[in-house]
């Protein structure tokens, strides 16, 4: 018996991948829906998609640290140290307020008219106190987004993060820059369930639209809304931020980073912008 033929377009009635297709075969009401929806390559693209399963990929990553003693950039946990799903791992080092940065700069791939969602999976292998890390979308690199937490000051012109700072507090807060408004600030609620713990994973995604409203998830819990955030039309790309508050090591891994956004912005040149 011979073998089928491969399947091909339709040459009548045929309708690009799209999320009109798609919510014209299943709805948006369906629970399979949102899963779909990521991947429909006519409408959204994947501006990050990396669950470090080999070494780091530096076409797109920059790993870059603060220096001092035991400082060691983001790279991937292999042999005894390793888990099974592939994860990187970045170190402060001894050095009170060293750090450990990774940055996307291959070359800043989404802008906030793009409507960004991130996603990404992150724990502390060492202690939790004492320590600070950020996780989002920023415009360059810099010893930390966020200046100073707690009545924030910024370091960067235009981001958002979620991030926690001891030297502030024990939450995990967001926040968010710009060039139109001034750096603000917002904390979870409702708070989690448990104080944020050593070697405990947490899923965090970060939503950014054109008119510059951010908003943040732990657990797949909504947490909070900050309506000034970066501006609509500046390249931004993920970032990744570790730093010891102390003269001991603390070191933060990140199990997968995946994002997308629309292909096509809410303002500008399609074409250009």
């Amino acid at each position: 018996m011979p073998e089928p033929m491969i399947e091909v377009t339709p040459t009548r009635n045929w309708r690009p991948f799209s999320r009109a297709r798609l919510r014209d075969a299943i709805g948006p009401s369906n629970p399979l829906y949102d899963i779909l929806e990521r991947e429909m390559f006519q409408d959204v693209y994947k501006f990050v998609d990396d669950d470090f399963i080999t070494s780091l990929d530096t076409t797109f990553w920059t790993a870059s640290n603060s220096g001092g003693a035991g400082v060691a950039n983001f790279a991937r946990q292999a042999g005894a140290t390793g888990v099974a799903c592939g994860v990187i791992q970045g170190d402060g080092g001894t050095d009170a307020d060293g750090d450990a940065r990774l940055f996307g700069t291959s070359n800043l791939t989404v802008t906030g008219n793009r409507r960004p969602i991130l996603f990404g999976r992150i724990g502390h292998q060492s202690a939790v106190t004492t320590s600070k890390f950020e996780f989002g979308l920023v415009d360059a690199v810099a010893a930390g987004a966020v200046n100073v937490k707690a009545t924030p000051t910024s370091t960067r012109a235009d981001y958002a993060v979620i991030i926690r700072d001891t030297v502030d507090d024990v939450l995990v807060s967001m926040v968010t820059d710009g060039g139109t408004d001034a750096v603000t600030s917002v904390d979870p609620s409702p708070s989690l369930a448990a104080a944020y713990a050593t070697q405990t994973w947490y899923t965090l995604a970060l939503s950014v639209d054109e008119v510059r409203g951010c908003r943040y998830y732990i657990d797949g819990v909504f947490r909070g809304v900050i309506r000034s955030g970066p501006d609509a039309t500046v390249a931004l790309a993920p970032w990744i931020y570790t730093q010891s508050r102390t003269t001991a090591s603390r070191t933060f891994r990140v199990d997968y980073v995946t994002g997308w956004a629309e292909r096509v912005p809410f303002s500008g040149d399609a074409f250009t912008t």
